[in-house]
């Protein structure tokens, strides 16, 4: 099998990219098909029309469908996305929005193993006792309470209220987050708390299943403590599983981030998606829905890859 595994791994890998090409491909013909014209937002309504001509065939517009989708996808390739409506190349803001959002991503994608490991792993190793089900309901809480709500609820108890905390999280020119990084608290939480608790439900599953497992319980009876049975025996044969789960809830980070940063005012990528949105942006709105598209599907990867190199079973999958 250990032959095999390069051949899966690449087989894996080109399966990512074709998935993230057809995503460019829905992308662009979602933006191509939208009504306006690019060139007269750019100029605005009082442009004359052989301005407006002049500047559609500076930008390729009138080109066919798939010439503008060929030059649009190597020119992001080769670190070209083109510019904004206000004249501004594209790749210098996605850099600094995306280092923005990949600081918050981060604290809260650890506080998301965090939460789905404790209550995951809590619940799953009392199944059926009381503080499962406590755990259980404060999971289904997690799940349930709209983004923006608990992102208002966080910034009305801790920022106005007790004022603990900074209620916006506003990051000026040439600052890093990591520079206050009390700024980054209360939109981590918010992002967190709803893809924990989701995650901790299949967590807990995992726990519950492996519980059963001809080793776990040799090594139960065998007389050994619960610590060492769960990291000895346990543990490992639900990594797999535990770690796929927790990378399919990053999709929560990247749909709450575009909430979270409006709400708390970070500039972030979920922040430049949604104003671009609302200005018809085409250029910020490709850049940055294929960017947040490939972190997302490099995620899912990697925990594949995570997967296959602990459940051996898996490499027999095509």
């Amino acid at each position: 099998m250990r032959g095999q595994l390069p051949k899966v791994i690449l087989r894996r890998i080109g399966a990512s990219v074709g998935v993230l090409w057809v995503v460019s491909v829905l992308l662009f013909t979602a933006t191509y098909v939208l009504p306006g014209d690019p060139a007269t937002r750019i100029l605005g309504n009082r442009a004359t029309p052989e301005t407006v001509t002049a500047l559609r065939e500076e930008m390729g517009l009138n080109r066919p469908y798939p010439e503008q989708y060929f030059s649009w996808l190597t020119g992001f390739v080769t670190g070209d996305a083109g510019t904004t409506v206000a004249g501004n190349d594209v790749w210098p803001i996605l850099r600094e929005r995306g280092s923005n959002s990949l600081i918050l991503a981060a604290v809260a994608s650890l506080l998301v193993i965090a939460i789905a490991m404790a209550l995951g792993v809590s619940s799953g190793m009392r199944a059926g006792r009381r503080t499962d089900h406590a755990l259980t309901v404060g999971a289904l809480m997690g799940v349930s309470v709209p983004d923006f709500v608990l992102a208002g609820v966080l910034i009305a108890v801790f920022g106005l209220a007790l004022e603990w905390l900074p209620p916006v999280s506003l990051v000026t020119a040439g600052m890093m987050p990591l520079d206050r990084p009390e700024i980054l608290l209360l939109p981590s939480v918010s992002l967190a708390v709803p893809a924990g608790a989701w995650a901790s439900r299949y967590v807990r599953a995992a726990v519950v299943n492996a519980r059963t497992a001809p080793n776990v319980e040799a090594a139960r009876l065998a007389g050994l403590s619960p610590a060492r049975v769960f990291v000895r025996h346990l543990l490992p044969g639900v990594l797999g599983s535990i770690s796929q789960v927790i990378a399919a809830a990053t999709v929560f980070l990247v749909g709450g981030a575009v909430v979270a940063e409006q709400v708390f005012s970070y500039p972030g990528l979920g922040s430049l998606l949604a104003s671009a949105v609302k200005v018809k942006d085409v250029s910020i709105v490709l850049a940055t829905g294929l960017l947040m598209a490939a972190v997302v599907i490099a995620v899912f990867t990697f925990a594949d890859l995570i997967g296959l190199l602990v459940n051996p079973r898996l490499r027999r999958t095509p």
